[in-house]
């Protein structure tokens, strides 16, 4: 029956090609259609098997973006505000968010953890926090959470940054979202004081949980980054947020990775081990350049190469370690012997890019004025024979063999070069009459043995920021520091201009007042400054990022390449 039917079929379909194809005919009388019989089916073949469709391939998990930055070290602590070394601040910025934060370009602020803020009257400042917002662990940053943070930092003497927090005179919850910082007098650098270090939030009730040790072990913020591992003072993982308020970061994972050498740091940058490297030696530059998948970055470091003299010997562990010891820098005329027989522009050139200066910010700020701001007066101060004449005044004679001794501490490298720096410094010094010791150290040895303790002689070879804000509360007689009593050169007239820096609203009438700040600077020499420098990084070309005008490397904005 069944093959009947397909005769029939085929019948009928030949037919309507037929009839497609050709006029119509006669009607003619149907044939009988011829009798078929079935066809048996081969017992021989065997039914080919359905087949089961393919499962639907699951796409593969993409890997973690991952961006290794080489670190100089040391890295001190995950706890922020334990320490104002700016190396440890480049991390803590990705784990923590701060009220308002510095714009990269340097033109102003951006809101963090704040998302407006405005003065209220010439000592309130009020700021309006972003609603709903917590830190990592879902604890609540609310204004009760800021009272906590700054009330720390204004009142904890452990705490490195807690001098740079004592404009502050109370801390005011107006309402969960709504905190008013209150000054005790006008202070012209409110916004720049409360965005630099110390500035960042920690979750108050999990800290009284854990304690400092267990907060340092397991940090928590409120950063685009949390801290997902680290090996202490060799790497530290952070993995981007999900809950950031500004969205999760560009790429998926930061890591700082702390390699000391220079040369070493290249090295995993061109084998592919880590993605950025902050400063690169001249000799390097070409080959760099040249290496696939490499590109070179130019930017401000916002820091300076300057000589810490010693001016008085009873701070720091300096007579502890030189029983009775006394510099030949306590003499101010042989300090600014120092700084005449200095050539800044020569030095500048050893650095690799030092601009001579004279002063304790860079020229990009205001506050560089008066008659010793800009290239032409650092280039100018270099004056050999001024400074052997200062030398004799001050009692010696270096061509009797009666020649006075400097010794200079100096790191191998730290922010550049400093080796190379230092054996020219001691050059100079000689050709002018002076007899040199020069102590170089690595990096790490140098802070433990000789800032951290303050036990330098003559000469300390450092370098530092120069934030226009704090330079005025490092030259008056309230601030501690563990290695000298600025006192000792700043009491009196300086130490009241200092002050009145701090409180001059009137940006007009507070340069003048810095004009006058930087001829005690100068005379002085107590600090003498070199140069500024500017960097010069290399960075994978498989990232986008952009040089902060405060030479930060924090990587909030890093992205990958499209």
């Amino acid at each position: 029956m069944f093959g009947t039917r397909l005769v029939m079929l085929a019948v009928l379909v030949g037919l309507f090609v037929s009839a497609c194809a050709q006029p119509t005919p006669a009607m003619a009388q149907p044939t009988a259609a011829a009798e078929l019989q079935p066809v048996a089916p081969d017992p021989t073949k065997v039914p080919e098997p359905t087949k089961v469709p393919e499962p639907t391939a699951v796409p593969a998990t993409p890997e973690p973006s991952r961006f290794v930055f080489a670190h100089i070290g040391p890295i001190r602590t995950m706890d922020a505000p334990v320490t104002w070394f700016g190396s440890t601040h480049w991390l803590t910025n990705s784990l923590y968010d701060c009220l308002i934060w510095r714009k990269a370009d340097g033109s102003g602020f951006d809101g963090q953890s704040a998302e407006r803020w405005e003065s209220i009257d010439p000592v309130t400042w009020r700021f309006y926090l972003r609603p709903g917002i917590t830190f990592h662990n879902g604890e609540p940053l609310d204004a009760s959470a800021v009272k906590w943070n700054i009330d720390r930092v204004m009142t904890d003497e452990k705490l490195m940054v807690q001098p740079q927090w004592q404009f502050i005179d109370k801390v005011i919850v107006i309402d969960p979202t709504t905190v008013e910082v209150v000054t005790d007098k006008p202070h012209a650098y409110t916004e720049y004081d409360i965005s630099y270090n110390g500035c960042q939030l920690l979750p108050p009730k999990y800290y009284a949980e854990v304690g400092a040790a267990g907060f340092a072990l397991a940090p928590v913020g409120s950063g685009p980054f949390k801290l997902a591992e680290f090996v202490e003072g060799e790497k530290y993982v952070f993995e981007a947020w999900d809950g950031y308020w500004g969205g999760r970061p560009g790429v998926d994972q930061v890591i700082y990775q702390v390699i000391p050498e220079v040369s070493s740091q290249i090295a995993a940058l061109l084998a592919g081990q880590v993605d950025f490297v902050t400063s690169i030696p001249i000799p390097d530059r070409e080959r760099l350049e040249a290496a696939d998948g490499i590109g070179l970055l130019y930017g401000p470091a916002n820091q300076q190469h300057l000589l810490e003299a010693r001016f008085e010997n009873t701070s720091g562990g300096l007579l502890e370690k030189y029983p009775g010891y006394k510099p030949t820098t306590l003499d101010k005329r042989i300090r600014q012997a120092i700084s005449h027989a200095l050539d800044r522009e020569l030095l500048g050139e050893i650095q690799g890019t030092g601009r001579p200066s004279l002063l304790r910010v860079d020229s990009f700020n205001a506050e560089a004025v008066g008659q010793w701001a800009g290239l032409e007066a650092a280039v100018k101060w270099y004056d050999p024979e001024l400074a052997k004449q200062l030398i004799k005044d001050a009692g010696y004679d270096p061509s009797a063999g009666k020649k006075p001794l400097v010794h200079i501490d100096s790191p191998a490298v730290s922010s550049g070069n400093e080796k190379e720096v230092a054996e020219a410094v001691r050059v100079m010094l000689e050709d002018v009459g002076f007899q040199v010791e020069l102590n170089i150290l690595d990096r790490a040895a140098y802070s433990e043995q000789v800032v951290q303790p303050g036990n330098w002689r003559e000469l300390a070879l450092n370098g530092i920021g120069g934030s226009a804000s704090l330079v005025p509360v490092f030259y008056n007689c309230d601030w501690k520091s563990k290695g000298e009593n600025i006192c000792a050169v700043a009491e009196g007239e300086w130490d009241a201009l200092s002050r009145k820096i701090l409180v001059e609203t009137d940006p007009k009438a507070r340069l003048l007042l810095w004009e006058k700040f930087w001829d005690f600077y100068v005379e002085e020499s107590a600090e003498i400054t070199l140069y500024f420098m500017d960097r010069v990084m290399a960075m994978s070309d498989k990232y986008e990022w952009t040089p902060r005008a405060d030479g930060w490397f924090t990587f909030r904005d890093l992205k990958l390449k499209k």
